[in-house]
């Protein structure tokens, strides 16, 4: 199998089991008892950009060779909303790692259903933690350029 087929197979798989996905990433935050600032949050804005996120993921996991992370907009979005409902830096650093452990968990099981090759796994895990990290850049960023203190829970 290509590795275009491969990650396409990955997409189709994230496509195919987004609710699945954004249901096990909003029980986890649900759960945290480090992120507080959901409390208030309807399911929907809870949920927020998070299928968004998921179908830019497929994008780039689709994409040739040149990664065009610039037209990511989704994961932006996200920090905006969470930003504008009061999330603390830290809370939000904290859903967008649930969110990539809820995708690698998901991905790691499909990859070993589906028999997929571990060079292709790599490949798809590293695109999307890049998509990941330059979420956390632009998060961080966006917090400091506000000139509010960010409000790290660890203070």
């Amino acid at each position: 199998m290509s590795t275009a087929t491969a990650l396409q197979l990955m997409c189709e798989g994230l496509r195919a089991n987004v609710d699945a996905i954004t249901l096990n990433w909003v029980q986890r935050v649900k759960r945290n008892p480090e992120i507080e600032s959901d409390e208030d949050l309807t399911l929907s804005q809870l949920i927020d950009h998070i299928p968004e996120m998921i179908e830019e993921i497929c994008d780039l996991l689709t994409q040739e060779e040149d990664l065009d992370f610039e037209k990511i907009r989704a994961a932006t979005k996200h920090g905006f909303m969470r930003s504008a409902e009061g999330y603390s830096l830290s809370e939000l650093l904290r859903e967008l790692e649930l969110l990539r452990d809820c995708i690698f968990g998901f991905l790691a099981d499909y990859i070993a259903d589906k028999r997929l090759s571990s060079q292709d796994a790599v490949r798809a895990l590293r695109r999307i933690n890049r998509y990941f990290s330059d979420d956390v850049l632009f998060v961080v960023d966006h917090y400091l350029k506000r000139g509010e203190n960010p409000r790290l829970k660890s203070e």
